[in-house]
């Protein structure tokens, strides 16, 4: 249960990284307007931290050491900025950027607790 477990968290972590690199990488090169006004610097984040999901991804497929630590950099990062939308930036972001944030926190939260969850079971095993 536990190997399906990272699988999908693994599947989902690659699908919603691809989604956001190339989403982005339309939206900065012109080729997609998503019909309000975009930040280019929130944007950029996002495609870099789907470069960054899609890697993450392989490690957890490949149960790498290295998951569990880029799993928590992704979490927080996303929960970072989704905190800053929400406070700093809160009357001057869409709030489809914002409920996208909300959307990538909860999954990699989940994400997170899957790889997390693992790899305490894996440690207390050995």
């Amino acid at each position: 249960m536990k190997n399906v477990l990272l699988k999908i968290a693994a599947a989902i972590a690659t699908l919603l990284g691809l989604m956001s690199v190339i989403t982005g990488t339309r939206a900065l090169t012109g080729f997609f307007d998503p019909g309000y006004q975009t930040f280019n610097i929130l944007i950029s984040y996002n495609v870099l931290m789907g470069v960054v999901s899609v890697i993450a991804g392989y490690f957890i497929w490949k149960k790498h050491k290295r998951s569990l630590e880029l799993s928590a950099i992704i979490t927080i990062g996303h929960i970072g900025v989704l905190l800053s939308l929400i406070t700093v930036f809160r009357n001057i972001i869409a709030y489809q950027s914002i409920e996208a944030m909300i959307f990538r926190s909860v999954v990699w939260v989940l994400i997170f607790s899957i790889v997390l969850a693992v790899n305490n079971t894996r440690l207390k095993d050995t």
